[in-house]
């Protein structure tokens, strides 16, 4: 109810993902808990961030909420993609995922 544009554009993406085993899951993937880092080929910035349930986010920490826009769309993507994706005020933007880490999944390997 609060941002029924993200929430449309997250239903989205879910529509269209593929569910899977998580230890089938490429390591490259975006998924909840994922430090992502990605460049908005518009402004060239970069940023780093762990996607997180939106309890969890806190942007001084760099924990970006799943129901944010930018959460949205970095969801189920994977290193070397991109997406074109609106940000807040309408504009499209391109994101480029430039790397993807799964803390948890690196821990149980180690």
């Amino acid at each position: 109810e609060r941002s029924p544009d993200v929430a449309g554009k997250l239903c989205e993406e879910l529509d269209r993902a593929n569910v899977v085993a998580a230890e089938d899951l490429p390591h490259d993937v975006v998924t909840m808990q994922s430090e992502v880092e990605f460049v908005d080929e518009r402004s060239g910035d970069r940023r780093k961030v762990q996607l997180v349930w939106p309890r969890d986010a806190n942007l001084d920490q760099n924990r970006l909420s799943v129901l944010t826009l930018v959460g949205a769309g970095l969801i189920g993507m994977q290193a070397g993609s991109a997406i074109n994706w609106p940000d807040r005020y309408g504009k499209e933007r391109c994101l480029r995922i430039v790397d993807v880490r799964q803390p948890e999944r690196t821990d149980r390997a180690a």
